[in-house]
């Protein structure tokens, strides 16, 4: 295993890289998947690798893999964007002297961090950048990221007749709204740590607030004349 002082040192060439890249990509990488993303990401999974007692090592290795999750994104696209990233990340960080068992490490956490890939982690950098990356779906950023990639990708925010998804189907496709239901209400459940999970109850409860009260000011039900 590589010491701190290296881990320290490719820490600081991987941040710069990754924020020239994003830097360099503006416009063409959606806000909800933009370096803010990968900066609330890593400040996340630091604080949760610190509260599961990582050492130093350890956290140099997760605060890597944070930064180079979603590479691939600004490079490539997205599509397949974990993999890609995990191999871009293989090529980068063996060029910069990691060993082999680091390099394997960090790969595979960003190979297996994505949710529509359906891994579970296999080490704990793996499964901490998983719980933050979701967290990061939740909350009132989760319900930024939700509008901004949807009109990112053409989709109006909601549905004319029926915000909330109660008796017509779930069309993700057409609706920013309906992600909420297709994915990030299932998050809490997905995590990996207990801790993870109250964040992201928290979190969740907080973006079906913001929800509701769309869904209110849609209807009108926000409006009061006259005291009614």
């Amino acid at each position: 295993m590589c010491d701190v002082e290296l881990l320290n040192y490719v820490a600081d060439r991987v941040r710069d890289f990754v924020v020239k890249v994003y830097e360099g990509a503006r416009g063409r990488v959606p806000i909800s998947h933009d370096l803010t993303h990968v900066i609330r990401v890593s400040n996340v999974a630091l604080k949760l690798g610190r509260v599961l007692g990582l050492n130093l090592r350890e956290l140099k290795l997760l605060e890597i893999a944070c930064y180079l999750h979603d590479i691939a994104i600004p490079l490539f696209g997205k599509e397949d964007h974990a993999s890609r990233s995990g191999e871009f990340a293989r090529k980068l960080l063996t060029d910069l002297g990691l060993c082999s068992e680091c390099v394997r490490i960090i790969v595979t956490a960003i190979s297996e961090h994505s949710w529509s890939s359906g891994l579970k982690p296999s080490n704990i950098i793996s499964a901490i950048l998983q719980d933050a990356d979701r967290l990061d779906a939740l909350g009132v950023i989760g319900f930024a990221r939700v509008i901004a990639y949807g009109a990112y990708l053409g989709r109006a925010i909601h549905d004319l007749t029926e915000v909330i998804p109660q008796s017509r189907p779930l069309m993700e496709d057409k609706y920013c709204v309906d992600h909420v239901f297709t994915k990030l209400i299932h998050l809490p459940n997905s995590m990996n740590f207990e801790v993870s999970k109250m964040i992201a109850r928290s979190r969740l409860e907080r973006l079906m607030r913001l929800v509701n009260e769309l869904e209110r000011e849609v209807k009108g039900l926000d409006i009061v004349v006259d005291g009614t």
